[in-house]
């Protein structure tokens, strides 16, 4: 009876654990397919475009010119080069680079970075994250945790089929999948911070499932709710198997009460010809 429960407990793992992968990924191809469904009929694409035309109509004169000017002086700035005034290095840990164009004005340059030099690897400046959101591009970073937390949430799988095969302890696995559950909850607070857009030319181009984000935010509630469901049934587990080895530890103890009482000590008998002398 218990490995029958044990094998049950092990089947639904499996197919829970694969649903929590497959199902924000189908839910989100359907969403996805059925918004650009509604973007062909609507054709949201080509009113977005008259209206941009619109709006560079009306400020061509005025906000093109200057911004085209001011577009120009950055870039003959940018091609003079760059000079770090604090010659930082990359062993430097708090050293703040500041730069200086090489140009003849040689005028600092707020917008190459303000950061310390460790940290250049992971920077992304504003002009780079906004030609994504127009070009429609996942960052690459979502797409390394996303594919991260799924190879983590798989070894996982695999140590609870492992576990519950073999009718190993579950403390260990009860630790991991409460400390991933919460590491998933986590990544939903700060999706949902500030990844996820609402109001944007970037959502009316892909809509708001075509996010990566998106998708990433209800993979990470799939997990949540994968690991709350899980705990909930190991806490369970773990209660029947106390209450049965109190209930044998019970019924142990009154059997060897029973023989206890059932035990008599033989009487002692006097040999003939002796006497006992007090």
């Amino acid at each position: 009876m218990v490995s029958t429960a044990k094998g049950l407990i092990s089947v639904f793992w499996v197919a829970a654990g694969l649903l929590s992968i497959l199902a924000p990924l189908a839910y989100r191809s359907l969403k996805v397919r059925d918004f650009r469904a509604m973007q062909a009929r609507y054709n949201w694409q080509e009113q977005a475009r008259e209206y941009e035309e619109e709006q560079e109509q009306n400020n061509q004169e005025a906000g093109e010119n200057n911004n085209y000017s001011y577009q120009n002086q950055w870039e003959q700035m940018r091609e003079s080069g760059l000079y770090d005034l604090n010659d930082c290095k990359w062993y430097q840990l708090n050293c703040y680079s500041y730069y200086y164009s090489n140009g003849e004005d040689g005028e600092p340059e707020p917008r190459a970075g303000w950061y310390p030099n460790w940290y250049s690897g992971w920077s992304l400046t504003e002009e780079e994250r906004e030609q994504r959101m127009e070009e429609g591009r996942t960052p690459g970073s979502l797409v390394f945790v996303y594919l991260w937390q799924m190879l983590v949430f798989s070894g996982i799988l695999g140590y609870g089929v492992v576990v519950l095969n073999q009718k190993r302890p579950l403390s260990g696995l009860v630790v991991a999948l409460g400390v991933f559950a919460n590491m998933s909850f986590l990544s939903m607070w700060w999706l949902a911070d500030g990844s996820i857009a609402t109001e944007s030319d970037y959502v009316q181009k892909v809509g708001f499932y075509g996010q990566f984000s998106v998708l990433m935010f209800m993979t990470n509630a799939w997990y949540v709710l994968f690991g709350v469901v899980f705990l909930a049934v190991f806490a369970c587990v773990a209660r029947r198997d106390t209450l049965r080895e109190e209930k044998k530890a019970a019924g142990e103890q009154e059997e060897g009460a029973e023989e206890a009482s059932r035990y008599q000590a033989p009487a002692a008998v006097e040999e003939p010809g002796w006497t006992t002398i007090n």
